[in-house]
Formats: structure tokens, sequence, C-alpha cells
């Protein structure tokens, strides 16, 4: 398939899948004899792969180690779970920061006809008054 089809199966954009390919972060696309890129269904499931590590939060460098090691085989095992353990532990800590902003939100909702409406009615009342 040509890279706007993939780009449409994939919803990645035309420039954005020739970079990924020039950086390294998948496999070489294969090519057709004029030379131009004939993506296939290993193609897609390696966009797919690399594509939901990004989704997660890791770094295009940390995919790109991670594919061109697991390329080079099974001795690589060591290197690749360590780029695991560290995306988990970013992912964590994004996780926790979440929480506590909708920790915050969720209290201000429980707590917004008791608390949160009054302050902001008196702030526009006081507003509406300085401006007569």
């Amino acid at each position: 398939m040509t890279i706007k089809e993939a780009a449409e199966r994939t919803g990645i954009t035309i420039d954005n899948l020739r970079y990924y390919e020039r950086i390294g972060l998948f496999p070489e696309i294969p090519r057709n004899s004029s030379g131009m890129r004939d993506y296939d269904e290993m193609s897609l499931n390696w966009i797919d792969f690399a594509m939901r590590f990004k989704r997660g939060g890791m770094s295009l460098e940390a995919i790109r180690e991670y594919i061109q090691l697991a390329l080079r085989g099974d001795a690589t095992k060591p290197a690749r779970k360590e780029i695991l353990l560290d995306a988990k532990k970013d992912l964590e800590k994004k996780k926790a920061e979440i929480q506590e902003s909708l920790d915050v939100i969720n209290y201000k909702l429980d707590t917004y006809e008791q608390k949160c409406e009054p302050i902001t009615m008196d702030m526009v009342n006081a507003w509406k008054e300085q401006q007569q």
C-alpha cells in the first residue's frame, strides 16, 4: 500500500511517517520496483507498536532504542526491560499528577454549592459594585 494509504490507516501524517522511518522508529519500509514505499501488514504492525509506546508518553528516542534493540534479538532483553521500567515509572508519575488534579476538581464539585459558588458570587458582586 502507498504511504497515503498507510497514513489513512494509521492516522499518522505522511510527513510523520517519513520522519519516523528516517529516525529509525520502526524497521525500514519495503520498497516496490520503482523505489516507492510499499507498506505491508508487518509495516503497519510495527507502526502500531511504536505508536502505542508514543501514546503512553515514551520519547521517540526511547521507542527507537527499544525497537532497534528488539531487532537485534534475545541478548537485548535486559536493556529493553530497563526501557520499559523507565517508561512505567514515568507513566506512574503522570498518573499520580492526573489523580491529584482530578481529586481537586472532584472536591470543588462536591463542595461547589456550599463553598465555591458563594465565593464566586461575592467576587462578582464586589466587581459590579466597583464598576458603579
